[in-house]
C-alpha cells in the first residue's frame, strides 16, 4: 500500500522543524532464542517479531529522522530474558518502548485482530509514585491513541480485514510494571486464527504493518515536537 499524500506532506513539512534533541524509542521484538513464544504450524512468534522489527528499522534507515534514536532489545535470534530487557530499558530511560508480539489462543480460533496494551496507572501506591505512574499511563495512552489513529489512516482493517480490537491497560507484565518509560505492547494478530494466519503468511502484510509502525512512531515524534513548541 502507498502512503496517503496528505500524511507524507505532513511528515515532510515536519522534518525541518525538528531540533537536535533525541527522542529515544526502543523496539522490543518479543521472545527470542529458547523462548519461542506462540507457535502455529510453521509460524513462530519469536521469528515474526524479529522480522517485523528489522522491517521497521529498514524503513527508518531509508527515511531517517535526525531527532530519533532507535534502539532494539535484540537484533538477532538470541535469548534475552525479560529481566535483562527490563534492565536495558531502565538504564536507557527511553521516551517510548514499542514491544512487538503476536497473539494466540489455546482453545478457540475465533479471536482475531490487532490489540494495543499500555501500563496501568498503579493508583494504589503512595502519592508520589501514584502521580508518576498516572502521568506515565496518560502518556502511554496518548501514544496508543496516536497508534490507533494511524492504524485507521493506513487502512489496515479495510485492506487486510484485520479488526482493531482495543486499547487497554495491562497489569502484571514486567516490561510495564518494572520500568518507568511510556510503553506500548502491540499484539499484531492471532496466530491461531485462520483469517489472521492468512494475513501473516503474506509478506505484503508484514510490510504494511512495518510501515504502519514506522508512521505511528513518526506521528509520535511530530506530536512531541509540536507539544514542545507550544510550551
Amino acid at each position: 500500500m502507498k502512503h496517503s499524500a496528505l500524511f507524507l506532506i505532513l511528515l515532510l513539512f515536519a522534518l525541518p522543524l525538528f531540533g537536535e534533541g533525541k527522542f529515544v524509542v526502543i523496539i522490543d521484538p518479543g521472545h527470542g532464542g529458547n523462548n519461542i513464544g506462540a507457535v502455529s504450524g510453521e509460524l513462530v512468534e519469536k521469528d515474526l517479531t524479529l522480522d517485523l522489527a528489522k522491517r521497521v528499522g529498514e524503513l527508518f534507515r531509508k527515511r531517517p529522522y535526525k531527532n530519533l534514536k532507535l534502539l532494539y532489545t535484540r537484533q538477532q535470534d538470541v535469548s534475552f530474558p525479560i529481566k535483562k530487557r527490563v534492565t536495558f530499558i531502565s538504564e536507557t530511560e527511553p521516551d517510548l518502548v514499542v514491544s512487538l508480539h503476536f497473539n494466540s489462543q489455546k482453545v478457540l480460533t475465533t479471536n482475531r485482530g490487532f490489540e494495543i496494551y499500555y501500563p496501568s496507572d498503579f493508583l494504589n501506591t503512595d502519592a508520589k509514585n501514584a502521580a508518576f505512574y498516572y502521568d506515565r499511563a496518560n502518556r502511554s495512552f496518548l501514544y496508543a491513541q496516536i497508534f490507533q489513529d494511524v492504524y485507521a489512516k493506513r487502512n489496515i482493517e479495510k485492506v487486510w480485514k484485520l479488526p482493531f480490537n482495543m486499547v487497554s491497560q495491562r497489569e502484571n507484565l514486567m516490561i510495564f510494571d518494572d520500568t518507568r518509560s511510556p510503553s506500548l505492547l502491540l499484539e499484531i494478530a492471532y496466530l491461531t486464527s485462520p483469517e489472521d494466519r492468512a494475513c501473516i503468511e503474506n509478506p505484503e502484510f508484514l510490510d504494511d504493518i512495518a510501515t504502519y509502525i514506522h508512521d505511528a512512531i513518526a506521528a509520535v515524534l511530530i506530536y512531541n515536537k509540536n507539544l514542545k513548541t507550544e510550551k
